[in-house]
């Protein structure tokens, strides 16, 4: 059966010429409006002002919402940025509505409540701002690798800790919030002028993957993200309720609602919130990258392949494996890089070993069999020695464990062995099978799986092995009907 294979949905032609027309219609309406003042018209209307606003914070609200579930399955920072500033946005610009004169907040306060609706308004795009710059800039990128994924349960909670503080004062303390300076020169300036080139770094960042890749949701976040930078423009220039000033809520509603649209879409294709985040944020993991981006595993990955001719090629073919099992798992991304590292390196104690042995043409004696199973301790030792790589040293000593026990160096059971190992040995075993050896020839494909089905349970860990059929495209009931079982 042919492997699945994902397609990554491409823009079509009509997105670019739409994105056009989307960003410079509210710029050339609102530069109108500013040269014909007597054709921009009053239009106090506090109830639509809180509809539109509204409809805004949940389609922000219904963003972040997806985008959390995302970053939970992929684990990785930049995604969870993405959340967190629509979550912010979603939530101070439901004050923003919230507070409207003539909606909750009425006599004596309403003037305050004037202020703290310019407040929110500066807010609800600034501090999303920081949040998208932060998904964008080189540092997270750079830390990524390094940055433990546990505390970001504990981001979003405390967002929406602030989120509610703020949204209480708001309605309950409204003066307090009125008496901020952020909606007031010379601070608003400055705010709004730092939105906009954060805003405007989010979208030159998004566009350099646009231009390469052409994926629709690449596009339409750029697209988001300027139109975003416009609406703080508008604000700024624009006369409270005002056509003009109208036209940074239609702004913010468009952005907001083609993000959520492009992703909903997708997702309601089949595609899972993991792939199209990962294919959005060029976040998939690739054995490659990794070897472009460490330069001790690629030294010691090539000390390795120059070791042991006969299996020229093995490491990289089992760091792809593991990683297409990993991903059939759906196991955060970081797992994923750890998986590709340790398969690129899960033989580097062979470096050890008399070429005597490594190359034997025949089956190996007692006395070399003890040799050859030091291999997995000795590219521990080798591990260890780089900070780095200590994760992926513990994986490696524990490749060829078995889950019965029956496996070395060090006799692990079951959960004792890590997951990451138990994985690797899957992927180990296959590629040995379906490889010429100095010993034998290759055994087909489904001879191969035909083994690994066999093994489940005794030595190899189940969900692995179907994860591997998964991403090979074949099904586990049909793997023992497709051949005879060989003698």
């Amino acid at each position: 059966m042919a492997s699945t294979v994902a397609v990554r949905p491409r823009s079509s032609p009509a997105i670019p010429a739409a994105a056009l027309g989307s960003l410079l219609f509210p710029a050339g309406i609102f530069a109108w409006l500013l040269t014909h003042p007597q054709v921009d018209p009053s239009l106090v209307v506090p109830r639509q002002h809180f509809f539109i606003v509204s409809a805004v914070s949940l389609l922000a609200f219904g963003l972040a919402a997806l985008l959390a579930i995302a970053s939970v399955q992929i684990a990785q920072y930049r995604v969870l940025f993405l959340c967190l500033g629509f979550m912010a946005m979603g939530g101070i610009f439901a004050v923003h509505g919230i507070d409207t004169p003539g909606i909750l907040v009425v006599g004596e306060t309403a003037s305050y409540a004037g202020a703290v609706v310019g407040v929110s308004a500066y807010l609800s795009l600034f501090v999303p701002a920081l949040f998208f710059a932060a998904s964008y800039t080189p540092l997270t990128a750079a830390f990524e690798r390094r940055l433990p994924f546990s505390p970001a349960g504990w981001l979003i909670v405390l967002l929406a800790t602030a989120l509610l503080i703020y949204g209480g004062l708001a309605v309950a303390s409204t003066e307090l919030i009125a008496n901020l300076p952020f909606g007031v020169r010379p601070y608003s300036t400055v705010m709004g002028a730092t939105t906009i080139v954060l805003l405007l770094f989010s979208a030159w960042r998004q566009a350099t993957s646009y231009a390469a890749a052409r994926l629709a949701l690449q596009g339409i976040l750029v697209l988001c993200f300027i139109l975003l930078a416009e609406a703080q423009v508008i604000m700024m220039m624009g006369q409270v309720w005002r056509l003009s000033w109208w036209l940074y809520h239609g702004a913010m509603l468009v952005s907001v609602g083609l993000a959520f649209w492009s992703l909903t879409a997708q997702r309601s294709r089949g595609q899972s919130l993991r792939s199209i985040m990962e294919a959005t944020l060029e976040l998939e993991v690739n054995v490659g990258a990794e070897l472009e981006h460490a330069e001790t595993i690629a030294a010691l990955a090539a000390a390795v392949e120059a070791r042991d001719e006969n299996t020229k090629g093995h490491n990289l073919r089992v760091a792809n494996l593991a990683v297409r099992i990993g991903r059939a798992m759906e196991l955060p991304t970081n797992t994923l890089r750890t998986l590709a590292r340790a398969g690129l390196l899960h033989d580097v104690g062979k470096i050890g070993i008399p070429d005597a042995i490594l190359s034997k043409p025949g089956a190996l004696d007692p006395d070399e069999w003890t040799v050859i199973k030091r291999h997995p301790a000795v590219g521990h030792d080798i591990l260890l020695r780089v900070p780095s790589l200590h994760k992926e040293a513990e994986i490696v000593v524990a490749h060829h464990e078995r889950l019965d026990g029956s496996g070395y160096p060090r006799g692990l059971r079951g959960d004792q062995i890590p997951l990451e190992a138990r994985i690797l040995a899957v992927a180990d075993t296959y590629d040995v099978l379906v490889s010429d050896r100095p010993y034998r020839q290759a055994f087909d494909r489904i001879r191969a799986l035909r083994i690994l089905h066999e093994e489940c349970g005794t030595h190899l860990w189940e969900p692995a092995v179907r994860a591997l059929l998964h991403s090979l495209g074949e099904r586990w009931d049909d793997t023992m009907a497709r051949q005879p079982r060989a003698a």
